[in-house]
């Protein structure tokens, strides 16, 4: 799956549902879902773990920085950041 389409996945999550586990988990089972995965309750679980103390402790920046580690595209990463900064 391509950036640009995971950006426009992520525009479209409320930041309200984000706020609550209950709202948290369900982003997550949609996400799995449209990345073609199927997600144990197990899974949800650790990854909205991952998600809490990631938001507590990262910023913009450093996650930038962790997809560019992973194999993002440096054009990717430009193309996030003018994203961001609109």
């Amino acid at each position: 799956m391509d950036i640009n389409k995971w950006m426009n996945i992520a525009k479209g999550i409320s930041k309200d549902k984000l706020k609550t586990d209950s709202g948290l988990k369900e982003v997550i089972r949609d996400l799995g879902k449209k990345a073609g995965k199927s997600l144990s309750d197990d899974d949800v679980n650790k990854y909205a773990s991952m998600f809490r103390k990631m938001a507590k402790t990262e910023d913009v920046g450093s996650l930038l920085g962790k997809l560019q580690k992973k194999g993002v595209k440096s054009d990717d990463i430009k193309s996030i950041k003018k994203r961001l900064n609109r």
